[in-house]
């Protein structure tokens, strides 16, 4: 290689990297701070009744076969309903009679708070 050329290829590189490392480094230093943001988002939550829920009876019977299996003194249950139902069936060996009536599942909707935190560059 020629010295007229090699002298053309390092002006060329030298060019290019001091371009490039101008192009990433800012000539003043940028001050960056930290906002957190909030806003009101509604969510929807499903709410059983204990006592009533579509598998409450089988729930309860389930658990009263548990406890007599274990010998466990029967206890009534407090959430009542279908479930004590299924649990005295079960607890005493009667035959499984499925859930009489059904309280389907309620939602409920809420309002809760959904913060996002940003960074803010300042000149």
């Amino acid at each position: 290689m020629n010295i007229p050329l090699k002298i053309t290829f390092v002006t060329l590189a030298t060019t290019a990297t001091a371009s490039t490392l101008l192009g990433f480094c800012p000539v003043s230093q940028a001050e960056t701070r930290q906002v957190t943001i909030c806003r009101p988002v509604q969510k929807v939550r499903v709410v059983q009744d204990a006592a009533a829920h579509p598998a409450a009876y089988r729930d309860g019977y389930r658990e009263g076969q548990q406890s007599a299996s274990k010998d466990e003194p029967f206890e009534p249950r407090t959430a009542g309903g279908e479930f004590a139902r299924g649990f005295e069936d079960g607890y005493y060996g009667r035959p499984f009679t499925g859930q009489q009536y059904e309280v389907q599942d309620r939602t409920e909707t809420y309002t809760t708070q959904q913060c996002d935190t940003v960074t803010i560059e300042e000149d």
